[in-house]
């Protein structure tokens, strides 16, 4: 099986991929939130344009069932002590507040471990309730009893820490992690319009696989889990369906190579 690859279609069919060969899968799929990026909008008109253009809007069983067949392969080629970790946010229809507590129907099968929570610094505003400032992030397991969790490798320094009390000035991170989102100053950034932070997937990396193992990701964007992985010495595996996305990923892959050369 082929490694360090983007294929450029659906992840719906990963017959690239074989049975329990991923160590951790990590996404953000889609929100089905009827946004139509890549503009910039005024009192429902375009008033600029710029970047890759498409719209985040399905029927919702549409999107649902997408999401099932996506998660299912997922669910396949996961081993045994591998994990899926799913970045998905709150979705506002109809002036109603949805949380997707519902994508657990898809992991009926696995086992939950943390639902962790995305805080960041900046974002949207309204004037008609409190801004959002959060997303959630599932972790679920295949076996609730095996699992890979390196926790010394993202304990992070404790701001109480007693020495009569603790053998370490290190701990664990809570579920609640601050991590600011991309903003357009940061060398990270592309044109991508929903691009999450290296940081976070660093974390996750860490702590759910070892150097050497594959990463995969079914939603990869801008390349931020390939370029997060091979960073810390694992391979990648990911899908992709629009060009301009995989045509940035394959830029800052590039660019980690150049790094790893000088």
């Amino acid at each position: 099986m082929d490694v360090d690859k983007i294929y450029m279609c659906s992840s719906e069919n990963m017959t690239q991929i074989a049975d329990k060969s991923i160590s951790l899968v990590v996404t953000s799929p889609p929100y089905n939130i009827d946004i139509q990026y890549g503009n910039k909008t005024s009192k429902g008109k375009v008033v600029e344009s710029k970047g890759v253009k498409y719209r985040d809007k399905m029927d919702e069983n549409t999107y649902r069932s997408m999401l099932e067949r996506v998660f299912t392969e997922c669910k396949r080629v996961v081993k045994d002590d591998g994990s899926i970790w799913v970045n998905i946010k709150n979705r506002l229809i109809d002036g109603v507040i949805v949380p997707p507590f519902w994508i657990q129907d898809f992991f009926q099968d696995m086992y939950l471990k943390n639902i962790i929570i995305w805080n960041f610094d900046w974002g949207g505003a309204t004037n008609s309730r409190f801004a959002p400032r959060y997303e959630f992030i599932f972790w679920f397991v295949k076996d609730k009893n095996k699992y890979i969790f390196n926790l010394d490798d993202v304990k992070i320094p404790a701001l109480n820490y007693r020495p009569d009390r603790y053998k370490s000035q290190m701990k664990n991170p809570t579920d609640v992690w601050r991590i600011s989102m991309v903003s357009g100053n940061f060398e990270e950034r592309t044109a991508h319009p929903s691009q999450y932070p290296e940081q976070l997937i660093e974390r996750i990396i860490l702590a759910g696989s070892n150097p050497g193992d594959i990463i995969m990701d079914p939603f990869m964007g801008s390349g931020t889990t390939a370029v997060v992985a091979k960073k810390l010495g694992r391979h990648y595996l990911g899908y992709e369906i629009v060009k301009e996305y995989c045509d940035m990923a394959q830029e800052r892959l590039d660019r980690v190579e150049g790094q790893h050369d000088i």
